[in-house]
């Protein structure tokens, strides 16, 4: 049993499922709820809780330098910043047409490599990223012409900031236990937008009660078993395996979506873009 919890398949199928869970049930909890951040804080302490149950199975350790906590408080701004936007992004927006702009972020990574990390230019890769930007382009397009609203583009900003986050979050997560720096990444930004938008407890508490209870929990678990079935999926399979199959996570989330959440408009054009998408992210891996 021990063997088969340590390989990529049962870690990329437990990504896989606890994708499509997060985004149905995320798209459930934050459908009618009246203040967006209140909703965010409440998703990101259930999944930053859920994380904790999980820190018996990793090593614990914990970094020396203070640089990397430094780092770590830098990243969360701009997780806090992307998780609260998506939570808006999510409550406007269809899941089937969420799964395919958050593929942008895909885009943006490769960006940042070329441009700060100094990576060599990769032809496939750029057209990768050019295909998931057509596909996007394609799902928007309609009527002869290019349909974008104010949740589009704060996806596309969302997906922005998240690709600059991770390119912080690569690099020091490995120093910590696992289970302890999703935590972190979660529970710190859940305070910062509690701070920065003035959000009392009781506001908190009402939007809770208020709320589609066991959507909030069921997202928070699955959010927070995702980012953990997701870095071990890497760790024992690769990134060049590991993506391309994870992408398929996309086109899943469009037809789940079309089945239990109704949401039948233009659904061979999102089903055409997520198979675009997934052969995008297919090419952004090769060499």
């Amino acid at each position: 049993m021990l063997n088969l919890l340590n390989t990529w398949q049962f870690n990329l199928l437990g990504f896989i499922v606890c994708n499509i869970i997060f985004n149905q049930s995320y798209k459930l909890a934050v459908k009618k709820v009246k203040k967006d951040g209140a909703a965010t804080v409440i998703l990101q302490g259930f999944a930053g809780a859920s994380a904790l149950l999980f820190v018996p199975f990793f090593p614990i350790k914990f970094p020396s330098d203070w640089k990397i906590y430094g780092l770590l408080v830098f990243a969360c701004i701009f997780f806090a910043i992307s998780d609260r936007t998506q939570t808006t992004v999510r409550k406007n927006l269809e899941v089937s047409v969420y799964a395919i702009l958050n593929q942008l972020s895909s885009v943006f990574l490769i960006l940042y490599g070329l441009t700060i990390f100094h990576e060599s230019f990769v032809l496939t890769k750029m057209v990768g990223a050019g295909l998931i930007l057509v596909a996007n382009i394609f799902l928007r397009y309609s009527g002869r012409k290019f349909n974008v609203n104010k949740y589009v583009l704060l996806a596309a900003f969302a997906n922005l900031i998240f690709a600059t986050a991770l390119t912080i979050d690569i690099g020091i997560s490995k120093h910590f236990n696992l289970p302890i720096y999703n935590m972190f990444t979660l529970l710190i930004p859940a305070f910062i937008i509690k701070t920065a938008e003035k959000t009392t407890i009781g506001e908190i508490q009402a939007e809770y009660e208020n709320g589609n209870k066991k959507y909030y929990i069921l997202t928070g678990v699955s959010w927070a078993l995702l980012l953990i079935f997701m870095i071990r999926a890497f760790q024992f399979g690769g990134f060049t395996l590991i993506t391309p199959l994870s992408a398929t996570a996309v086109l899943l989330n469009v037809l789940i979506g079309t089945l239990f959440l109704r949401e039948r408009k233009d659904i061979l054009k999102k089903i055409i873009a997520a198979l675009i998408v997934i052969f995008g992210v297919y090419l952004t891996v090769l060499k």
